[in-house]
């Protein structure tokens, strides 16, 4: 009798599981989507008579931008899920795993807020009904950006990888300059960069599953064909 291949034999939660670290990859592709919906988007210095003309045309777009925004921060928290199990199953201090966890919360979090602004403009944006001076402080709300949101989540994950490798350390190093980095002046373009790290970390997660899980699997499979 033929054993069981490693995709057969594992329940379908744990397979899903593995694949959880791709939704960093989602993140990076819906970010960069929902930014290229919205486009060239005016700052927050733009007098209040040229919004109300860029929102009776440009209304749309932006809500639909803020949309994929909205699911790309939700694919980020999945992917601060995954990163936060990797190092839980490290033998670093839980305080490292909570501290990724809470980062990844903080993250969500303000992505989630910052996409809630473009689709209420979207939604708002273009009604007669709406004061100039409201409408002006939600684009101020969307147009200030998250920049630095994600600084908790790549530290201390850079940290975890560099002390334990629950990440390769050629991504650990990385992620702990990048969340430095948000901090600086700089920070918007770091920011940019965080977008392919994040794909290319849930790239390589999915395909270097962690020790403990490779032991686990390995397990399963020495059970299933005892049996």
């Amino acid at each position: 009798m033929n054993a069981p291949t490693p995709h057969e034999d594992l329940p379908a939660a744990a397979r899903l599981g593995r694949l959880l670290p791709l939704a960093g990859v989602g993140f990076a592709v819906l970010t960069v989507a929902g930014d290229l919906t919205i486009d060239k988007f005016p700052d927050s210095n733009t007098p209040v008579a040229k919004l109300t003309q860029y929102y009776a045309t440009h209304h749309h777009q932006v809500g639909v931008g803020g949309t994929l925004l909205a699911w790309a921060a939700i694919l980020l928290g999945l992917f601060g899920v995954a990163l936060w199990a990797r190092v839980r199953s490290s033998d670093l201090h839980p305080a490292v795993a909570g501290a990724v966890l809470l980062g990844a919360a903080v993250a969500t979090a303000n992505e989630l807020t910052g996409a809630s602004a473009y689709i209420t403009l979207g939604t708002i944006g273009h009604q007669a009904g709406v004061a100039p001076a409201a409408l002006q402080a939600w684009h101020i709300s969307g147009s200030e950006g998250s920049v630095g949101s994600t600084m908790i989540l790549l530290v201390a994950v850079g940290v975890a990888g560099i002390l334990s490798r629950a990440i390769p350390r050629w991504l650990a190093w990385p992620a702990l300059l990048l969340g430095i980095v948000q901090i600086s002046p700089v920070g918007f373009f770091a920011s940019l960069l965080t977008l392919v790290w994040a794909a290319a970390t849930g790239i390589v997660l999915v395909l270097r599953p962690s020790g403990a899980r490779r032991a686990a699997t390995t397990r399963q499979l020495a059970g299933s064909v005892a049996a």
